[in-house]
């Protein structure tokens, strides 16, 4: 279930996303070459007008403009802070103990870092090389099974490349705002993704235990953060669908669409597509 949801929502997100961009970079190609390409919003600006609004149709000009440009910033601010922030986890790396865990969970692999900080910090970042983060503070708070439970649900995160998809849900919910339904599917898909964690942790240590322990030692910490890099954490999101789904794996959930963020999101491609089909025709 779980697994389905979150392919859903990532699919219907970046489709949405890709076919207004498209639209988008048809129209602002038109304009600068002058050639015919039937678009939602050349036709757009033309009925506004048409019907004498054109400062509605300036809006629409502003809102292409001003889109791929907040795309490209978004990317490259999280591209900076994502670099700035690994240099700095790399200087407090502590090579001894990120050896062990590399060596007993990693199968020798350089996927885990381990960084001499007294917080606990446990999450997984990078879009081409992820890599798991532990603090020394973290290690210090769990037992072995604790650990051994928590860096198989970071694994999860790393394998499946989550920080990038994540990220990506983030952009199109960004930049395509005016489409209130991409917000809710980014936190649906957020949640999805850390109740597939834990049920790939659950599997690789055989016990919901251990996993459980450790979320509820780090919540009872109450010293988890926010950093601004995009990332995948064990401890800040989703616990109480994480909890129920510990309580019992096998309940199933209603998957409850928001009514206004839904019906303004199916206004908005509703217009969009009567937009295109007219332009068709």
């Amino acid at each position: 279930m779980w697994k389905r949801r979150s392919k859903a929502l990532i699919m219907s997100s970046t489709a949405i996303s890709l076919f207004i961009m498209i639209q988008m970079g048809m129209y602002v190609t038109e304009k600068l070459s002058g050639v015919a390409l039937r678009n939602v919003f050349d036709h757009c600006t033309s009925l506004l007008q048409k019907i004498g609004m054109p400062w509605l149709a300036f809006a629409v000009d502003l809102l292409v403009a001003t889109t791929p440009l907040l795309a490209v910033a978004l990317l490259g601010n999280q591209l900076y802070l994502s670099r700035r922030a690994y240099r700095k986890l790399s200087a407090l790396r502590n090579e001894a103990l990120a050896a062990d865990l590399n060596e007993a969970y990693s199968g020798g692999k350089d996927e885990i870092l381990v960084v001499s900080h007294p917080d606990p910090i446990a999450l997984t970042m990078g879009f081409v090389r992820p890599r798991i983060v532990l603090s020394t503070g973290l290690i210090q708070l769990l037992d072995e099974g604790e650990l051994e439970a928590l860096i198989r649900h970071e694994q999860f995160h790393l394998i499946h490349r989550d920080p990038l998809k994540t990220f990506l849900m983030v952009v199109c919910s960004a930049v395509i705002w005016y489409v209130p339904i991409l917000k809710w599917s980014r936190k649906q898909y957020t949640a999805a993704r850390e109740v597939l964690a834990d049920a790939y942790a659950i599997d690789a240590t055989g016990s919901a235990e251990h996993l459980g322990s450790a979320l509820l030692k780090l919540l009872r910490n109450n010293r988890t953060k926010r950093y601004p890099f995009a990332y995948a954490s064990f401890a800040e999101s989703s616990i109480n669908y994480r909890i129920k789904h510990l309580i019992d794996p096998q309940a199933e959930y209603a998957f409850r669409l928001p009514v206004k963020r839904t019906m303004l999101s199916l206004q908005v491609v509703a217009a969009l597509s009567v937009l295109l089909i007219g332009e068709l025709l």
